[in-house]
């Protein structure tokens, strides 16, 4: 007997992308999660560094734009930059609400590094494990929802 692999939306890998659509897609019907091996064994697990967002009090999605496009050297579709520094704070956000834990200063916020080619404090960590975390969180999330299988 097959196994039945019908469903209305069919994500194929379980990294940070998939499973951020797969939250959204349950409302539209039937979710399946395809991956090569176990749902939590993808390179996101594996991601170490930081992610970027102008969340800082001396910073702005306008400046951070400015260094990624300088950064991008040309290469970097301007539109493309300007919807990531302008939503990211936003989806950062929400990342935290769900319960990602981003490192903490002493009074409690949120600690922002700096580093290569950013001119502000914008990097959030979680340890030296940050796609882990993120990951992690995302899938408790995603596959305590109804309509989602893998």
């Amino acid at each position: 007997m097959g196994v039945d692999l019908r469903s209305d939306f069919l994500i194929v890998g379980s990294g940070i992308a998939a499973l951020r659509a797969a939250a959204e897609l349950p409302r539209g019907g039937d979710v399946l999660i395809l991956t090569k091996a176990e749902p939590r064994e993808g390179n996101t697990g594996y991601a170490q560094g930081g992610i970027a967002a102008a969340v800082g009090p001396d910073d702005s999605a306008e400046l951070h734009a400015a260094d990624t496009l300088a950064a991008g050297d040309g290469l970097c579709d301007e539109q493309a930059v300007r919807v990531l520094v302008e939503e990211g704070p936003r989806y950062v956000g929400e990342l935290m609400e769900w319960g990602v834990r981003f490192d903490r200063d002493a009074s409690g916020t949120p600690a922002l590094a700096i580093e290569g080619a950013h001119s502000a404090r914008r990097v959030l960590h979680a340890r030296d494990a940050t796609g882990r975390e993120i990951g992690n969180v995302l899938w408790t999330r995603v596959s305590a929802l109804p309509g989602i299988r893998s």
